[in-house]
């Protein structure tokens, strides 16, 4: 159970590392202008649990072993360039209306 909430932990506070900080450039006393992130970068967090799994050897994680079945366990944050299909967004309001409407 611990090993569960320290995996979700993990998640939640490399998820929070993504959000994006109030680095505006102020332009008066009083007003900040923002403009929204155009790379089209998201995070992905990837969840390797090998505990137990004899089939092959654990090379995903470099650091030093505990010994424990920590050591069969890693998660990897990184960012990829997320590029989405056009009009993806359309058939999915679509099909979300049309759900709702039942």
């Amino acid at each position: 159970m611990s090993a569960k909430l320290v995996a979700f932990s993990a998640l939640v506070a490399s998820a929070a590392a993504f959000t994006p900080a109030l680095s505006g450039v102020r332009t008066g006393a009083t007003s900040l202008s923002m403009a929204m992130d155009k790379s089209a970068r998201a995070p992905i967090i990837t969840i390797f649990d090998h505990r137990g799994c004899s089939r092959h050897s654990n090379t995903e994680y470099k650091g030093r072993l505990t010994g424990t079945q920590d050591d069969e366990m890693c998660i990897k944050v990184g960012t990829a360039k997320i590029i989405g299909e056009k009009g993806t967004a359309e058939r999915v309001l679509a099909d979300s209306l049309t759900t709702l409407k039942k």
